[in-house]
């Protein structure tokens, strides 16, 4: 999928100021679940459902029971997401999040890291349109450290997943399959990146966040912690 017009030019423009580009634009982490069981803790927690990948199915088997409409829309994304977002700080599910982020995230860099304590959750249900129009973060946060941490809570690929552009500037879409078990670690500042209409028959629960070098400010700060992260993993340094 490539997109055209004004933002095909603004994309350009985003890649020709960029300065250093890291090794690849994203990469893959994979994590153990029995160690990490953030979907467990969120079907017991939140949702109280045998198989979240399924979650639109029971939210329509709810409206079938109280004679409301089967379409579900992008309002039931949110309202559904906000049962996440409303977790405390101190629940299960985030305490884990911050425990993954002190054994897994911050050994695999190897320095210290600014990241968000309390991420953005997302919810995706078959049938609703995009949650995230083709972008590039650094126009809204001018944040030229950072790299962005994209963590689902089921398989997702096709229309359910994150698409990205091949590379700085191609405009060129196309999805990126991740399993629940795995992370997506891009260069969200200036690679392109977004959703499509989610016609999979699969929900998408993620949650995404974006961290730095601990008082980072350049952009060569961003682009080493990229490569850290790519030489690392394929060096087999994950834990």
């Amino acid at each position: 999928m490539s997109m055209g017009g004004p933002q095909r030019v603004e994309a350009r423009a985003i890649a020709a100021a960029e300065g250093p580009k890291p090794l690849k634009p994203w990469t893959i982490l994979a994590y153990d679940t029995r160690r990490f069981p953030f979907a467990e803790l969120l079907t017991r927690d939140v949702y109280n459902v045998r198989n979240l990948a399924a979650l639109h199915e029971y939210l329509l088997a709810k409206r079938r029971s109280l004679g409301l409409s089967e379409r579900l829309t992008h309002n039931d994304n949110l309202s559904v997401r906000k049962m996440m977002q409303d977790l405390p700080d101190d629940s299960p599910f985030y305490q884990l999040y911050r425990h993954f982020m002190l054994k897994v995230l911050s050994p695999l860099i190897g320095r210290a890291l600014s990241y968000s304590s309390h991420p953005k959750m997302r919810i995706h249900f078959p049938g609703t349109d995009s949650v995230s129009s083709f972008h590039h973060d650094i126009i809204v946060t001018k944040r030229i450290d950072q790299i962005n941490f994209w963590m689902p809570f089921t398989d997702v690929d096709g229309s359910a997943t994150l698409w990205l552009e091949s590379d700085y500037g191609a405009g060129d879409y196309a999805p990126v399959p991740v399993r629940y078990g795995e992370v997506l670690i891009f260069d969200g500042g200036y690679i392109g990146h977004g959703s499509v209409p989610n016609e999979s028959g699969v929900t998408r629960i993620s949650l995404d966040m974006r961290f730095s070098y601990k008082g980072a400010k350049t952009r060569v700060e961003g682009v080493d912690l990229m490569n850290r992260v790519i030489t690392r993993i394929e060096d087999g340094k994950a834990l």
